[in-house]
């Protein structure tokens, strides 16, 4: 192997991502998808002010903010009774000056994947069968990132990796659905939380910045470093761990 041809990432940044506005899905904007969208905001602000186009996200969310959220989620007593993702987005637009696009209604898969043109998709959302039918069903070729994020009470896990799963795609690098195939099939316990009591009895409250956190991470590395050498963390909170996921050689992009 020749000098030239070392890469000083596991992973690197895809070219275009350097070059031109990064187009966003974000797909919920509740617990952890309201921390990611603010994060997403700073750091757009912030590689803007260091010559990079910046960051174009388009949140989905069809719920509206009950009071179990505020505090728990980033939303406010103010924001009651409205759409999570129009209030959101209107809040990051007005105060950095954007044109990000709410979509007030649930992601369908079948009928918006033929609109897929984004860079980055990432998914907050609760439903492990959705995550699964989006790794069967989103075209098999894309070149869009997936990162994912998951939490239960007090743990979690994020993950970086493809989202077109043919073999042939250029992009490696493993997703959720690739290391937890059992989401395909899993019934989850969805049951709003009536009150804050009833809510932080089922999730500890920093568990869902904790996530985004190791999102913005991922993100911030990628866009002001260049790549990455690890494509995810298993979190828990109450032990105070954080668990990378390496990279391992031949699942980068190449």
């Amino acid at each position: 192997m020749t000098t030239s041809s070392i890469k000083p990432f596991k992973f690197c940044t895809p070219d275009h991502w350097l070059r031109k506005p990064v187009e966003i899905c974000l797909i919920g904007v509740g617990g952890t998808g309201s921390e990611v969208l603010t994060s997403l905001a700073r750091i757009d602000y912030a590689i803007r002010e260091l010559g990079h186009p910046g960051l174009h996200v388009t949140a989905w969310d069809e719920d509206m903010v009950e009071r179990p959220n505020i505090g728990r989620q980033a939303f406010y007593p103010a924001d009651l009774g409205h759409n999570k993702a129009l209030v959101s987005i209107q809040r990051i637009n007005y105060l950095y000056g954007r044109d990000w696009v709410a979509m007030p209604r649930m992601f369908d898969i079948n009928t918006e994947r033929g609109q897929w043109n984004y860079d980055l998709l990432i998914t907050c959302v609760d439903v492990a069968q959705f995550r699964a039918d989006l790794a069967k069903q989103a075209s098999r070729y894309t070149r869009c990132l997936w990162l994912d994020t998951g939490n239960g009470e007090h743990a979690g896990q994020v993950i970086l990796g493809r989202l077109g799963h043919a073999n042939e795609n250029s992009i490696k690098l493993p997703s959720v659905f690739d290391f937890h195939p059992e989401l395909d099939g899993m019934v989850d316990n969805n049951t709003p939380s009536c009150s804050m009591e009833e809510a932080l009895a089922n999730q500890d409250l920093p568990i869902n910045r904790a996530i985004a956190n190791v999102a913005m991470q991922l993100i911030w590395s990628l866009l002001r470093h260049g790549g990455v050498n690890h494509q995810g963390a298993y979190v828990d909170i109450r032990n105070g761990t954080q668990t990378p996921i390496n990279i391992f050689s031949g699942m980068e992009k190449i």
